[in-house]
């Protein structure tokens, strides 16, 4: 408003626009009202900026000087309003006539031009434009211009689809001491956010975005970061707080003068509607006039958005010609994961409605989608993408359903995230010291957890916890080969060569079923409702936690038969349909409404080798021997039992290595040099940040993110401590946890509790436990023998030894 009033002011002090004056006259007259327009244009939109347009194009008549700058000015404000098409001709005179811009003006003008190539869907010009611009930038010494130009070249890099290098981009943007005004910044971080499918990180960012407005002089700002909230939110299945966001944004905007940027807001309006199933009439009319919009303007993105939306209510309306005609539109051009996955689901659901199996297509999303994760080395990033998939995978399990149990569990496979490449992030010394930072700080917090500066050692964890977290997500994968599995057929044969059942357990319409292969026979059931299973088994792991504190015998009784109670019921409810027999072994492959249930609590499961795996194919390439197997023993300090615990494992081996009070290097060095490596070590789950899970070593805490990734060597990790087998499960059933850090790094066996278990408890079972596997017994029947009733499981394959090494030199299970 301020420089509104100046430049008025200066303007009122030359002569009228009408009137011929000298050319210095007319530099100032029109660099005055160009910058006037920008000024209106972010408090009164188009509108108010067009007249002054205008005005400055009279003046610079043929001067090819101001005809230049009319035309970049006139370019960035109609990128503004979502002109692209229009701006992308304008701007594109500081490429063809740069002797008119000084460095720093290049600078600006490339960034602009570069944010419009990002709108028309053509992020490889895009990354060209802000390279140039960071080039200008460095050579003018200008740093507010090199954050502007290296954070918009990182948010070009995720729409390539290299997510790691995009949000390491932005990273390193952010840390620039550059004065700038990070409210775009943080917006384009929610986006890629969004696009990674950290939806709650997302909204964060977003959050602060909106902090950081201005109230009167970021309304264009406030309307995009409203709109990218919408989003979000539907995403993550708040159909209604997205629809009103959506709403509010599409009002500003349209005050605004931004058309096509209004009908962004409009889409997302009615692609919420769609999510509800409400006014599919309405909905086709809005997205195909909203289409209109984006071609008039140029805006690839949208367009894109359109037809899914058009294509997707057409579909659902039974109106198949015109879904297929909207997708025969459907651009070519690349706009992010989000939009691709949007555009397969609506063509899947074309597919269904003309009577045509979508199956090649779902197929084609899920690889799509495996490939993404696989360029991560963020084990949250690869969890967390699951998300954008649930609709997708959704449909398919529901297509399936009607097929029989076959096609389900080639469905589940599907989209099940195997085969994944072993996680190998390069190494980043930077967070290596945040991370040694991190452990003495949690030291200090154990050794003194109440006394003074222990809130503030609290909130600088939580720092260290994000900015690790933040550094993890920008890591790629240093090595993205994936070795191959077998096919579900190979696999299902394998498990009945090994005399096991397989339960896979899936949500589907509000409940909890069951696929399972027991004797060969293939069977498919609703088990019971997901909302009564959830509670079921939350109420198991408090029961679980409180009995491990041996409560006085009045609570203990009523805790006992609380727990009894919950497993009778899981029990008849989860096993009942199939009834495994007790000489039959059983895969389970779980579901969150029961994650880290200890199965071998279970009656019917007391003395059955329960393995819990990940997928079907994995458990059957996961199977391993190994002849005459190298071990470790660690333990860890604050255990009464734990240094009996590890002379007695270590006595079950003839040449095994035994470290009593062990520190974190240690443990490092026996994840990449021995098969076989035992901890009998304090652990803790952190449900919150689940790769801070960690085992208390002698020198301090070893999370789950800082395990030696790529190079680990053992084949099987007993974790002999508290609750590290328990996994906070990401949607679309993606588990993450110390166990599952360590088969994500390529250990093919863990056994790991699943609830608190007392020290002498464990020394006992984990010795008889070493027994069974040093007479080579599968890890599974080792542990059934061992410790019926215990909560330990077996997650991700069977292991065993073997005395002699074998002639052939295989180190895998005999086939089936």
């Amino acid at each position: 408003m301020r420089a509104a009033r100046t430049l008025r002011t200066a303007l009122s002090l030359l002569p009228p626009v009408d009137a011929p004056a000298p050319r210095e006259v007319d530099v100032v007259r029109v660099s005055c009202l160009l910058t006037l327009a920008l000024s209106e244009l972010a408090t009164g939109g188009l509108v108010a900026a067009e007249p002054h347009l205008a005005d400055a194009r009279r003046i610079a008549g043929d001067d090819p000087e101001l005809l230049a700058r009319w035309r970049c000015q006139r370019g960035n404000i109609l990128g503004r309003c979502g002109d692209f098409a229009t701006a992308a001709a304008e701007l594109a005179v500081v490429v063809d006539e740069p002797q008119w811009f000084t460095t720093v003006e290049r600078c600006a003008m490339l960034l602009n031009r570069g944010m419009v190539f990002v709108e028309l869907g053509r992020p490889e010009e895009a990354a060209a434009a802000f390279r140039g611009a960071s080039a200008l930038a460095a050579e003018a010494g200008d740093p507010r211009h090199l954050f502007m130009a290296e954070h918009n070249l990182g948010y070009a890099l995720y729409l390539t689809g290299d997510l790691p290098a995009a949000l390491a981009t932005m990273a390193a943007a952010e840390e620039m001491p550059a004065d700038v005004f990070r409210g775009p910044s943080l917006l384009d971080l929610g986006r890629v956010l969004g696009e990674a499918g950290l939806l709650d990180e997302a909204l964060s960012a977003l959050d602060r975005a909106r902090r950081a407005c201005r109230p009167r002089q970021d309304q264009l700002l406030r309307a995009e970061i409203d709109l990218e909230r919408a989003r979000i939110l539907r995403l993550a299945g708040e159909v209604a707080e997205a629809a009103a966001a959506a709403r509010a944004s599409r009002e500003r905007f349209a005050r605004l003068g931004a058309a096509a940027p209004a009908a962004r807001a409009d889409l997302t309006v009615l692609d919420c509607a769609l999510s509800r199933g409400r006014g599919l009439a309405r909905v086709l009319d809005g997205a195909l006039a909203d289409e209109a919009v984006a071609v008039d303007l140029g805006d690839a993105e949208l367009r894109a958005r359109s037809i899914a939306v058009a294509a997707e209510a057409a579909a659902r309306l039974g109106r198949v010609d015109v879904a297929r005609a909207a997708l025969r539109r459907y651009p070519s051009d690349s706009f992010g994961l989000v939009v691709h996955l949007r555009h397969a689901y609506a063509a899947a659901l074309t597919d269904v409605a003309s009577g045509r199996s979508p199956g090649r297509r779902l197929a084609a999303a899920a690889s799509d989608l495996a490939a993404s994760q696989a360029v991560s080395a963020s084990l949250d990033s690869r969890a967390a993408r699951k998300v954008l998939s649930l609709r997708l995978a959704g449909l398919d399990t529901a297509l399936a359903v009607g097929r029989g149990p076959g096609a389900v569990l080639a469905s589940l496979e599907r989209w099940s995230s195997r085969g994944l490449p072993v996680v190998r992030p390069p190494d980043d010394p930077r967070q290596a010291a945040l991370t040694r930072r991190l452990r003495a700080l949690s030291q200090a917090l154990r050794d003194e957890p109440s006394g003074p500066g222990a809130a503030g050692r609290r909130m600088e964890v939580d720092r260290l916890q994000r900015e690790l977290l933040d550094l993890g997500l920008a890591q790629r994968q240093a090595d993205a080969t994936s070795h191959p599995l077998p096919t579900l057929e190979e696999a299902l044969d394998t498990l009945a060569g090994e005399g096991r059942a397989l339960l896979r357990l899936f949500a589907h319409e509000g409940a909890l079923w069951g696929v399972a292969v027991v004797g060969g026979r293939r069977r498919l059931a609703r088990l019971a409702g997901l909302g009564e299973c959830l509670e079921v088994t939350r109420r198991l792991r408090a029961d679980l936690r409180a009995a491990a504190h041996q409560p006085p015998a009045p609570l203990g009784a009523a805790i006992a038969s609380s727990l009894a109670a919950g497993l009778g019921w899981l029990d008849d409810a989860v096993l009942g349909p199939w009834r495994p027999g007790p000489s039959t072994g059983l895969v389970v492959i779980g579901s969150h409404a029961v994650a880290s249930v200890p199965w071998g609590l279970l009656p019917t499961l007391g003395s059955v080798p329960v393995t819990v795996a990940r997928s079907v194919t994995e458990w059957a390439a996961g199977r391993s021997v190994t002849a005459r197997p190298a071990v470790q023993v660690l333990t860890g300090p604050g255990l009464t039992h734990a240094d009996a615990e590890g002379r007695r494992v270590a006595a079950s081996w003839p040449s095994a290595r035994l470290a009593v009070q062990a520190g974190a290097s240690e443990l490092v060095a026996a994840l990449e040099g021995a098969d076989v490596v035992h901890v009998a070590a304090h652990g803790q789950h952190r449900a919150a940040s689940p790769l801070f899970s960690s085992l208390r070593m002698a020198d301090g805490e070893v999370f789950a993110h800082e395990l030696p990734a790529g190079r680990v060597r053992a084949r099987h990790v007993v974790l002999s401590a508290c609750d590290v087998g328990t996994a906070q499960v990401r949607p679309g059933d993606e588990p993450l946890g110390l166990a599952d850090t360590l088969l994500s790094l390529g250990v093919g066996s863990v056994v790991a509790a699943v609830a608190p278990v007392a020290d002498d408890t464990t020394a006992a079972v984990m010795a008889a436990y070493h027994r069974g596997l040093r007479r080579g017994l599968p890890s599974d029947e080792a542990l059934a023998a061992a410790g019926p009733g215990s909560p330990f499981v077996v997650l991700g394959s069977p292991w065993r030894s073997r005395e002699e090494a074998d002639p052939a030199g295989s180190d895998t299970f005999p086939a089936g």
